[in-house]
């Protein structure tokens, strides 16, 4: 099914740029449907909210002087990694991340296709000897 996917209007520079970019090659590699655009709207959402507290954190110190006079980590620590652990999550799902990426020719098998550990399992359950005593619920004699 051929995707018409709208980024929000909200995300804008670096992130609408990254989403062009991330839209056109999933559309190229045919893995991407119009179910996901809630998914695509959450990466768009989360990447500019990781870049808007990036940039900010960077114009600020990294710690901050609580009410009684502690030390603490600059709340936006926690928004840059937190956007940056969703956006990470929803890439890896579309295998837009090297490592996840392997995964994807797996998409591109037609139907009775198998792949390398598919016919490795089928080759060996061909040639197991059969079920052993136990899997035929026989009981050890004497043991």
């Amino acid at each position: 099914m051929k995707m018409a996917y709208k980024i929000p209007d909200s995300v804008r520079g670096k992130a609408r740029e990254f989403m062009k970019s991330v839209v056109k090659t999933l559309k190229e590699s045919n893995v991407v449907e119009s179910i996901d655009a809630a998914a695509l709207d959450m990466l768009a959402r989360n990447y500019s909210l990781f870049i808007k507290a990036s940039e900010e954190l960077e114009s600020q110190t990294l710690t901050l002087t609580n009410r009684q006079g502690n030390a603490v980590a600059n709340p936006l620590i926690r928004i840059v990694r937190d956007s940056q652990t969703s956006c990470m999550q929803i890439m890896t799902e579309f295998g837009l991340t090297a490592k996840s990426r392997r995964k994807l020719p797996a998409l591109d098998r037609k139907d009775g296709d198998m792949s390398p550990l598919d016919e490795f399992v089928k080759r060996s359950k061909d040639l197991s000897p059969g079920p052993s005593p136990q899997e035929r619920g026989e009981a050890a004699a004497g043991h």
